[in-house]
């Protein structure tokens, strides 16, 4: 692991979105919002002003989530020496609306796309294998499952202060979709690369989703301390697992 100075001045030097990127967040961002608002345009009877309100709350918080998942893998990936990028699937998000319209809005998906991987020659020098690592490439791709229970953790936790919140229950519902998503076995979604780094880490991302979902869902404020308390613990074996340069 990098010392901390080397891994923001890659990130002042790398960090940033395309024009792809930022194309597929705001597309990615509207179908969400779209998906998730599509039952929410009033209660008895159609009501623009009610259903506009809802679109822009999902879409925001669809923006978050999105952000919060890349930015965090693009960290990542800088910190062990490869450059991360978005790779919108569109089809993937065509999926997404037809399946919302046959389910009358009931099944509402989270199809957005992955993450390609390559590594920055010069910063991979002097690293275990120099090349490309398929378990580092896993623990990116897990990336997108734990910044899933980071953001639900979030919501939830504003979604007990503020139990009438349209914006934390939906981001919260966001938040577990996406986590759950990104490990169908599909090529454009993070699984493969889990699997394919250890069996074992995809049954763990699984595991992790599940556990997140049942404590989250419950919307009791234990789970949710249950929740923040695995996050930090985490956090600190993360912290101290790797060597500092």
């Amino acid at each position: 692991m990098v010392s901390t100075k080397e891994k923001i001045a890659r990130i002042k030097d790398y960090y940033t979105f395309n024009s792809q990127e930022k194309l597929g967040l705001v597309i990615g961002m509207l179908v969400t919002g779209f998906l998730f608002s599509f039952r929410d345009w009033g209660a008895e009877q159609f009501e623009v002003a009610i259903g506009l309100t809802n679109f822009v709350l999902a879409c925001f918080a669809a923006l978050l989530l999105f952000v919060a998942r890349f930015t965090l893998q693009k960290w990542y990936g800088l910190a062990q020496g490869y450059k991360v990028t978005f790779k919108p699937w569109w089809i993937g998000m065509a999926i997404a609306v037809v399946i919302t319209f046959i389910t009358n809005g009931w099944v509402p998906l989270i199809l957005v796309g992955g993450v390609s991987v390559a590594f920055i020659s010069k910063h991979r020098l002097g690293e275990f294998r120099y090349g490309f690592s398929y378990w580092q490439n896993g623990i990116i791709s897990l990336w997108a499952v734990y910044s899933s229970v980071i953001m639900a953790t979030l919501f939830g936790l504003g979604s007990y202060f503020f139990p009438s919140s349209y914006f934390f229950d939906k981001g919260l519902s966001m938040s577990i979709m996406m986590g759950f998503l990104v490990l169908l076995p599909l090529p454009q979604l993070e699984a493969f690369s889990l699997y394919y780094a250890e069996a074992w880490l995809y049954i763990v991302a699984i595991v992790i989703m599940v556990l997140a979902a049942a404590l989250l869902l419950s919307k009791a404020l234990i789970g949710i301390i249950i929740c923040i308390i695995l996050l930090l613990m985490a956090a600190v074996i993360y912290y101290f697992a790797g060597s500092h340069k």
